[in-house]
């Protein structure tokens, strides 16, 4: 069986001001790197064998927490970054809901905003791809624990997508709080092959 944890990043400036990142790239704070250094002895007990990060700097910076515990590595892969929100990034939600109500209003309700802001189906999409790409690479393999450092609208739109769900269809699930991790396993010839053991857990 294979075991899947994804862990966001720690806190950002923009993520204590409740603006939206993105793509962007933002550095964690001083809170941060502090959550990222108590919660990287936690994972390292659960005895993973490969770290995957979103190549945005707040995402190395806390998967080097995790590499200094464990001596592994991290490997960069760009599809588990952050959903792109386009223009919006850089704003709170007062600043957007003056120039974009409807959009706002939208994306509120769990709709797409559309504009330049990337779709929650093609962010998961990308996700679960790389995801599944990593899953068979441990296949065979002695290691069967892998922790990818990622963000909260990436992991949540992708475990929708993984589990079978259309994450531009539903309404999203929450995303994990900073520094918080989701557990997913993962059992051949068994269908749905993915299951979600626990979520926003640190």
């Amino acid at each position: 069986m294979t075991r899947i944890i994804l862990w966001r990043h720690g806190q950002t400036d923009l993520n204590k001001q409740r603006r939206l990142q993105g793509a962007s790239d933002y550095p964690l704070n001083e809170a941060g790197r502090e959550q990222a250094m108590a919660a990287a002895p936690r994972l390292a007990e659960l005895g993973p064998h490969y770290i995957v990060s979103s190549p945005l700097v707040r995402a190395r910076d806390t998967a080097r927490e995790l590499e200094a515990l464990t001596g592994i590595t991290a490997v960069e892969d760009p599809r588990v970054a952050e959903r792109s929100f386009g223009s919006w990034e850089g704003q709170n939600l007062e600043e957007i809901a003056e120039h974009s109500p409807e959009r706002l209003t939208l994306w509120r309700d769990g709709k797409e905003p559309g504009g330049d802001v990337e779709t929650r189906e093609a962010c998961g999409l990308r996700v679960a791809e790389a995801i599944n790409e990593w899953t068979e690479k441990l296949s065979g393999k002695a290691g069967n624990t892998l922790v990818i450092v990622a963000h909260g609208g990436a992991i949540s739109n992708g475990i929708m997508t993984l589990l079978g769900t259309n994450p531009s269809e539903r309404q999203p699930i929450a995303g994990l709080d900073n520094c918080h991790w989701a557990v997913l396993t993962r059992q051949k010839n068994r269908v749905p092959g993915w299951r979600l053991v626990s979520y926003n857990v640190n």
